[in-house]
């Protein structure tokens, strides 16, 4: 069963239950779910990202959980591009993402292993905001839904006001408190004027003025702000236009006259003022991003990760200050907060190092030109898993009102093993001259030396046959190979396999494949009477899965992978003429460019001549 836990749940009940000796809420009702990111994000534009950390305190042989998150407005995000990064030090699996409502996102993870008790990790949703999302526009992200338990029906679940966690994404500023209210000014005691020019520039007169005052001016003690200012007005003091003479100059010598101001958006801040006094706006820090602000790398080479040398793995992150002058600051403390999502250690180059799933947090102050910067690297062998850090760099600085101002920005890195040569497809066929064709491509190569290929009658002893395939040494390219098996032994099927050699010897197989032969071997292998696609295989995957679907006749087939929103991710055969048999395709999660693809749900689909299916798969990062 699945217990709900609620805050309201009084005091007597609970201590009868404890008496009787039932428990209401489960092992897990006293679990503290909590953020480990700030309560608000500013200056999120379209296209950005906002992570949600979230850790329990006080777990009880956890082996399950799963998170909703819901957002609003709906249209403020991106939901599909959600990944969620659970703690793999804790948590075997996850399924990915899902959307069970408008607005929704969830997630989780399970363990195969050992039940998790006590204060852990549980992960990290990055949620992307819509490309119409600007600044200006207030959005929430509240955890609505946790249900943590030892399996799947017996979990306790908290709701979202037992949970009382929200983010606010680019909220107003605070309100500036009036003297008392917000006051009408009579004309005759403003302390500072506002007058409107029009397209022809033609000075409005005292009675104007003294409406367009009422409307757009309130006092604070510290500063005034104008909130009725269109582009183009003009701010003056009330000496110049304190008493205007109907006879006075016309509009434009009057404001060739002016010291003016000119008020860019509505809303400028000013600071308060004597008459007589010029007006300044109030100047602001900044803290913006560099040149990189999210990484995929491959891993540095065991024992190169902790040191500046240039390896594979390193990345620097930087940020740029400005003071409230513009200008760049140097010597200002910027706070860089790094949490490790993965499994392998990541060094702050020179600062120190982030444990698999810990976190450390470094100061590292500007330089003359403003700017502050970490470096980071990770080191990993051929059994690695993938590591992800997420890094958020933040300062505390006072505009020139002396008004404290917090700013942040965020990072993102991800390491994974480099892979010598990746295979995306490996098919066989009989020849019409009674040879064995195989076909093979790659979606990226690394020191590729080439291939060996080795044969097998019963899949279990394997001889190598014919000479190394030549690779292409370093390739980001697609690229087709083949191999034409000429020389058969007497056999029914055939199993064939890849060994792929790297330029310094090492040595990586590929999965197996069949290739039938006799007409007795059909009917032993049961040719398909129909066509169909078969579900993906490992599924959930990281970082490829194998694809197999039948063909009952000949026909044209494409493969083709789709994003949840419907975009082609990639295409995994194109238009291919295929007889009857059993096929199989491998995705290792890259795009048409080559480029690994995010963590969630993908569908593929298969089209054989008047046959189509589709099925879904998920891909973990």
């Amino acid at each position: 069963m699945q217990n709900s836990v609620r805050k309201t749940l009084p005091l007597a009940i609970a201590f009868l239950l404890v008496l009787s000796g039932a428990a209401f809420a489960g092992d897990n009702a006293a679990v503290v779910l909590s953020l480990d990111t700030p309560a608000e994000f500013t200056g999120i534009e379209g296209g950005g990202t906002v992570d949600v950390t979230l850790s329990a305190a006080g777990l009880v042989g956890a082996k399950q959980f799963d998170i909703i998150l819901e957002v609003a407005p709906a249209d403020a995000f991106d939901l599909t591009a959600t990944t969620f990064a659970h703690n793999a030090a804790k948590f075997t699996i996850s399924p990915g993402v899902e959307f069970p409502a408008a607005g929704q996102v969830k997630s989780g993870a399970a363990s195969f292993g050992a039940a998790v008790d006590g204060d852990e990790l549980m992960g990290t949703f990055t949620l992307k905001t819509a490309d119409s999302y600007t600044t200006d526009i207030e959005a929430t992200i509240k955890v609505v839904r946790y249900s943590v338990g030892p399996t799947s029906t017996n979990r306790d679940v908290f709701d979202e006001a037992a949970l009382a966690l929200s983010i606010t994404v680019n909220p107003p500023a605070p309100p500036i408190p009036p003297v008392a209210g917000t006051l009408t000014l009579p004309y005759a005691t403003a302390e500072v004027e506002e007058i409107l020019q029009d397209e022809a520039k033609s000075a409005k007169l005292k009675e104007d003025i003294r409406t367009v005052l009422a409307a757009q001016l309130s006092i604070s003690i510290e500063r005034i702000v104008i909130t009725g200012l269109r582009a183009g007005s003009l701010i003056v003091d009330y000496e110049i236009l304190g008493d205007p003479d109907p006879a006075a100059p016309t509009g434009e010598e009057l404001v060739a006259s002016l010291d003016q101001l000119v008020a860019d958006d509505p809303g400028t801040i000013f600071t308060a003022i004597e008459e007589g006094t010029d007006l300044e706006e109030i100047g602001e820090p900044t803290l913006s991003a560099g040149p990189i602000t999210d990484a995929s790398l491959d891993y540095s080479a065991v024992g190169e990760g902790s040191s500046t040398d240039g390896s594979a793995g390193e990345v620097t992150f930087s940020v740029n200050f400005t003071d409230n002058t513009a200008a760049a600051a140097a010597g200002q403390a910027v706070s860089w907060a790094i949490t490790n999502n993965g499994s392998e250690t990541v060094y702050v180059l020179g600062e120190g190092e982030v444990a698999a799933g810990g976190n450390l947090t470094v100061e590292v102050a500007t330089g003359a030109d403003g700017s502050s910067a970490i470096s980071l690297d990770a080191e990993g062998g051929k059994a690695a898993g993938t590591t992800s850090i997420a890094a958020v760099a933040s300062v505390t600085a006072a505009n020139s009102a002396g008004v404290e101002q917090a700013l942040s920005v965020s990072f993102a890195a991800t390491w994974d093993v480099p892979v010598a040569a990746e295979l995306a497809s490996f098919a066989g066929a009989v020849t019409p001259d009674d040879g064995v064709l195989l076909q093979w491509t790659v979606a990226s190569q690394s020191n590729n030396l080439g291939w060996e290929v080795f044969r097998s009658t019963d899949d279990v002893v394997f001889e190598k046959v014919g000479d190394l395939v030549i690779g292409d040494g370093t390739s980001d390219e697609f690229k087709s190979y083949s191999f034409t098996d000429g020389e058969l032994p007497v056999a029914d099927v055939l199993y064939y396999y890849l060994k792929q050699v790297d330029l310094d010897g090492t040595t990586a197989r590929s999965s197996v494949i069949e290739v039938v032969l006799a007409a007795t071997a059909v009917t032993q292998q049961a040719l398909p009477t129909a066509n169909a696609l078969q579900q993906n295989y490992p599924n959930p995957f990281n970082p490829e899965t194998t694809i197999s679907f039948d063909l009952s006749t000949e026909s044209m087939v494409t493969l083709t992978v789709y994003s949840m929103t419907g975009q082609m991710v990639r295409t995994l055969v194109s238009d291919r003429a295929m007889g009857a048999g059993q096929y199989k395709s491998v995705w290792d999660g890259r795009d048409e460019n080559g480029a690994k693809v995010g963590s969630g749900v993908y569908f593929y689909q298969l089209n054989a001549g008047d046959f189509t299916a589709k099925k879904k798969m998920t891909l973990l990062q």
